[in-house]
């Protein structure tokens, strides 16, 4: 079981777009996948075809502490059930900030690592958990970030080539390191003008994805655009086929590595 964060510096970049295209592809491969929805706009969670329970029974309002249990639901894309697509919504918090209304990074640590075990002793023990979340950086949400740090084994950031996304990512790069180091990195670079030339910040796992109109439109309409067969959409499909077969690869050396 592989555990991947996707963390952005902020909203707008693709990162909630790219985390749903991803346990599609992951899911139509065979793998079990979970999905942890952070985000209290939801928006993966109802892409994926599951609605955010207007109780507070959901992943970040067990965070906060005022749930003790979380509402799991089956994904529902497109024409279809895949049921190999499991989701935790976020629920919905009794305050207009959940982010601040959260505990100390020590009693995050440990929820989130009771989360992450109770999904892994599921019945069907899952082969990826993926983990969503607004934009977060240590200096807005500390706790939080190094709380997800801790309990990951991937760190996938998420960033455009605007001005400061360099930036923010060497900075988290570093700030992770510091955290877990070991831990495995993949950086997303997402709406280039160009997939050409390199990025100089000492990360193996880089993966490109051009900008294009058709995948701004299918996301407005609230599609999966990794399920859509147009040929435009070739490059995009191949970059998330790129992240899938790389997860695949980490997860299969840490089943081997493990004792």
């Amino acid at each position: 079981m592989l555990t991947v964060l996707f963390l952005s510096q902020k909203g707008g970049v693709g990162k909630t777009l790219i985390i749903t295209s991803l346990a599609t592809a992951l899911a139509m491969r065979g793998y079990r996948t979970w999905l942890i929805d952070l985000d209290p706009n939801a928006t993966a969670s109802k892409v994926l075809g599951a609605n955010n329970p207007s109780n507070v029974n959901g992943s970040l309002t067990y965070l906060m502490g005022v749930a003790r249990t979380v509402k799991v639901s089956t994904a529902f894309i497109e024409d279809g059930n895949i049921s190999s697509i499991r989701i935790i919504p976020p629920g919905t918090s009794p305050v207009a900030n959940p982010y601040g209304a959260l505990p100390s990074a020590s009693v995050l640590s440990s929820r989130l690592s009771s989360l992450i075990r109770g999904i892994g002793s599921y019945r069907a023990r899952p082969n990826f958990i993926l983990i969503d979340t607004p934009a977060l950086s240590p200096a807005l949400s500390p706790g939080l970030t190094t709380a997800l740090i801790s309990n990951t084994e991937v760190i996938t950031l998420v960033a455009t080539d605007e001005p400061g996304g360099m930036g923010w990512l060497g900075n988290m790069l570093e700030y992770a390191s510091a955290i877990g180091p070991g831990r495995e990195s993949i950086i997303i670079l997402n709406r280039l003008s160009s997939i050409k030339g390199g990025l100089d910040i000492g990360v193996k796992n880089v993966i490109k994805i051009l900008r294009n109109s058709a995948i701004e439109a299918a996301w407005r309409l609230g599609s999966i655009p990794y399920l859509i067969k147009d040929p435009g959409l070739s490059q995009f499909r191949r970059a998330i086929d790129e992240l899938t077969a790389l997860l695949e690869r980490l997860n299969a050396e840490r089943v081997w590595a493990r004792p």
